[in-house]
């Protein structure tokens, strides 16, 4: 279908494409970002990292931004698994009775599966083995198991492969034979990380995890030797807050208390402001019957809304009470009804949970209320799991918050949802996915809970993906929620997946909206390392049949061409091979730019900034061989409906003196002999 002949995507008077200019809309999406990187805390652990590195090979990056994962989009890939990694593996083991079984296995076997759960240590244990049977170690990753080959591997090397997803293994015990014979006969080691719950019998080694302690013990004189004898003084306060730790979260531990103490922080401060122990400490205030009656609900309102105003987060307490105020009178005599109490200071809820106030950076900023590094993760989901009895309030709440005119609440309280998902998928989805699905007005408030989500657990990411797959043939609504959603870190993590989604989603678009929602996520999923695959997939948007893939393409183009061309996280689109794909995209963005009529009617362009952003690589091309390059190109494929806007454009562009009389002259005899 061509543009002339096919219908155009309505244009809805109330869609975003109409209300603002596509620099309102950027700025505006860069508050959000903003803030829901300081949710995310993208690239900040508790000890103050700048990225952290995935288990599977890839790495987590801040980019100022949203985030962006690097990592291979081979069927099959393998990653070398860095020096320190080995030599912590080497230095920090703590032996156990799985560890010395899984080495026997693979003393007698080419491949072995150990299975447990996530962060219980599985990754440490199967590397000291594979290290202690000599082997160079290599992360080994595959979208099928089935496509491994022997050429993937090499011999004498072991391979860690994570297969905790369930969709791998439909046919367990086919894909494990694949396997074996693979790695026999590439004389390779593979061991495989599954579930608890995996059905394979044969080849199978039940992980034992290390006791926490140890492993903090262990990893505290490995990376801060000279913290070994103090820790040995606290060990039994340390006891009570990481005995009910796994592994991995000890590991976390031990990495904060070194960093504090090349920070010259004493250690029994570090103690205090574990999240653990506050957690600890939380359970035995909640305990209290003599505790402020709002304090609760305070801290309720600060695990969701930490970072903002004293007043806000007041406010949603107050909010939250009445609510459950009225929960708790349903069951009660009126002529017993029970006010608040208004004289409760706010220094004693703070004091109750051990939160902590700020004051503004300027005048009338306000104070802020902030909980301790680490914990806020944590604190709404071990309240949703102590507290049973205030779920249906609590939900009610964070609907009226997600609903609210503050934005920043809105993000807050979205992100609070997400991190609820991580409790229980299945009620989390009744209570708030499905039904947001269906309310148009509710469509970004589902993206950031379904983002949050997918952040916060891997076994939760495989969930939200399959629930969005299944949305982007859906209603519109959903449509329109899963291209906002695969437009986030959920997409930046499975470029195939969301460009996929987008793609069913642009073709069936009926609405200038949908087209325009699609544009911005592919802008989100723009990165480094998927930039390549994102301009190609626009390219061939735009070669398309349907207008309102065309028009996606366009529109998503345009985005990308008026980001910041050299900063890191945006790569340049000059430097995009082929040069083809480029042409491609800026005829399109062009044509899109031009007025249409149909019938009687004329309709205004879809994307008249792209002659502007024209204009600018027009005068950047003097300076710039291959955009030069690139424009030639343009001009050498131009249409017969472009050539009269080129025509008037090149000369606006002369008197305006923004190309050379050299480059009007060159460019005039491209658009004539076309």
């Amino acid at each position: 279908m061509t543009e002339e002949s096919g219908s155009a995507p309505s244009d809805d008077a109330a869609s975003p494409a109409t209300e603002q200019s596509l620099a309102e809309k950027i700025e505006r999406e860069q508050k959000e970002r903003r803030l829901r990187a300081e949710i995310i805390d993208v690239g900040r652990n508790w000890y103050g990292g700048s990225e952290y590195r995935a288990e599977d090979g890839g790495t987590v990056f801040g980019a100022g931004r949203d985030l962006y994962i690097q990592h291979p989009e081979e069927d099959v890939f393998t990653i070398p698994i860095p020096a320190g990694s080995v030599d912590r593996a080497r230095g920090c083991i703590v032996e156990t009775a799985s560890q010395r079984e899984l080495l026997a296995r693979l003393a007698a076997g080419s491949v072995a599966l150990l299975r447990g759960e996530p962060r219980s240590g599985r990754w440490t244990t199967a590397l000291s083995a594979l290290l202690e049977l000599g082997r160079t170690c290599h992360t080994l990753g595959a979208k099928d198991l089935k496509k491994v080959r022997p050429a993937h591997l090499r011999g004498g090397h072991g391979y860690l492969l994570r297969a905790d997803d369930a969709t791998w293994l439909r046919h367990p015990e086919t894909v494990l034979d694949q396997l074996r014979a693979v790695a026999v006969k590439s004389n390779a080691v593979i061991v495989a990380l599954v579930p608890v719950d995996c059905v394979i019998t044969k080849s199978v080694v039940t992980h034992e995890p290390p006791a926490a302690m140890d492993v903090l013990r262990r990893h505290v004189t490995y990376l801060a030797e000279e913290l070994q004898e103090e820790l040995q003084s606290h060990l039994h306060r340390l006891h009570d807050h990481v005995i009910g730790c796994r592994p991995a979260e000890a590991v976390e531990v031990a990495q904060q208390f070194a960093e504090g103490f090349r920070q010259g922080r004493a250690l029994s401060d570090m103690i205090s402001n574990l999240p653990y122990a506050a957690l600890t400490e939380l359970e035995r205030n909640l305990e209290k019957d003599d505790a402020p009656s709002l304090a609760r609900h305070f801290l309720i309102s600060s695990s969701v809304l930490f970072g903002l105003p004293e007043a806000v987060v007041s406010e949603a307490a107050l909010a939250l009470a009445n609510r459950i105020r009225q929960e708790e009178q349903r069951e009660e005599d009126a002529e017993e009804e029970r006010g608040l109490q208004v004289w409760e200071r706010l220094s004693q809820w703070i004091d109750y949970s051990r939160l902590s106030e700020a004051e503004g950076i300027r005048g009338g900023e306000g104070r802020r209320i902030d909980v301790r590094p680490g914990l806020a993760t944590r604190l709404l989901p071990s309240l949703w799991t102590q507290l049973p009895a205030i779920r249906p309030a609590l939900y009610d709440w964070l609907s009226d918050l997600a609903g609210g005119d503050d934005w920043r609440a809105q993000v807050k309280a979205a992100y609070a949802i997400g991190r609820l998902a991580t409790c229980d998928y299945d009620i989390i989805d009744k209570k708030f996915f499905t039904p947001w699905s269906k309310e148009r007005e509710k469509a970004r408030a589902l993206t950031w809970a379904l983002e949050a989500a997918a952040l916060a657990d891997r076994d939760v990411a495989v969930l939200v993906g399959r629930t969005l797959n299944a949305w982007a043939t859906g209603t519109y609504n959903q449509r329109m929620a899963a291209a906002l959603a695969y437009g986030s870190a959920i997409g930046v993590g499975n470029p195939g997946d969301a460009l996929s989604a987008f793609r069913t989603i642009a073709v069936a678009a009926s609405y200038l909206e949908t087209c325009d929602a699609v544009a911005r996520s592919v802008a989100e999923v723009y990165t480094p390392s998927t930039a390549g695959r994102v301009l190609g997939e626009l390219a061939r948007w735009a070669d398309g049949d349907k207008l309102s893939e065309q028009v996606t393409a366009a529109l998503a183009f345009v985005r990308l061409a008026s980001l910041p061309q050299e900063h890191d996280t945006f790569p340049a689109l000059r430097d995009h091979q082929p040069v083809t794909d480029l042409a491609s995209l800026w005829i399109n963005a062009l044509h899109c730019g031009l007025s249409r009529t149909y019938g009687k009617n004329t309709y205004p362009a879809y994307t008249p900034g792209s002659w502007e952003l024209m204009a600018d690589w027009a005068q950047r091309a003097t300076g710039d061989a291959i955009v030069d390059l690139i424009i030639e190109d343009v001009l050498a494929r131009t249409t017969d409906r472009l050539r009269k806007p080129w025509l008037f454009y090149l000369h606006l562009w002369q008197k305006r003196s923004i190309i050379t009389p050299e480059q009007f002259t060159r460019y005039i005899r491209l658009v004539k002999d076309r």
